[in-house]
């Protein structure tokens, strides 16, 4: 497995969903997850608690890329973009359901910040999308970035 790979395309990805996090915030839809990162663990909502979100989601990313290496290596056999895409898709399935318990241990949902819904829905039909949307993308970059698999790479294309 290659995992220095794995987390730097696993980190990009996660830098790309705060990007297109940050357009959807600029057009007025509340997807915050840097901020509901960073808050889970005490901090107020500041400045300081979407940086350390930041850190943290793009950590989580690292962590992520590696678990879709080992996944690509010794689940499935196969790499690539789309083969990324795919797990990108379960990939938001199952967190998804994880972000609909937020209220259930972020100490400051409903309360001081609010419910972003399982798959991000009380954003809308725009939040679900984008969600699943924005797994898409970290899984072709993933995907992308790491490559076709040892027992793949005999056969596969190169482009």
């Amino acid at each position: 497995m290659r995992a220095q790979r794995a987390m730097v395309f696993g980190v990009l990805g996660a830098l790309a969903i705060s990007v297109i996090s940050e357009g959807l915030r600029l057009v007025g839809y509340p997807i915050r997850i840097e901020l509901l990162l960073g808050t889970s663990i005490g901090l107020p909502p500041t400045t300081l608690a979407f940086a350390v979100g930041t850190v943290m989601h793009l950590a989580i990313g690292g962590a992520f890329g590696l678990l879709y290496g080992w996944l690509f290596e010794t689940v499935w056999k196969h790499g690539g973009a789309s083969m990324g895409m795919i797990l990108g898709v379960l990939h938001a399935a199952l967190i998804g359901m994880a972000v609909g318990l937020t209220p259930t241990f972020h100490p400051l949902v409903p309360q001081v910040l609010p419910d972003p819904g399982p798959y991000f829905a009380n954003a809308g039909s725009l939040g679900v999308l984008a969600f699943f949307g924005a797994h898409l993308i970290y899984g072709a970059i993933v995907g992308h970035g790491y490559g076709h698999v040892a027992t793949e790479r005999e056969w596969a294309p190169t482009h």
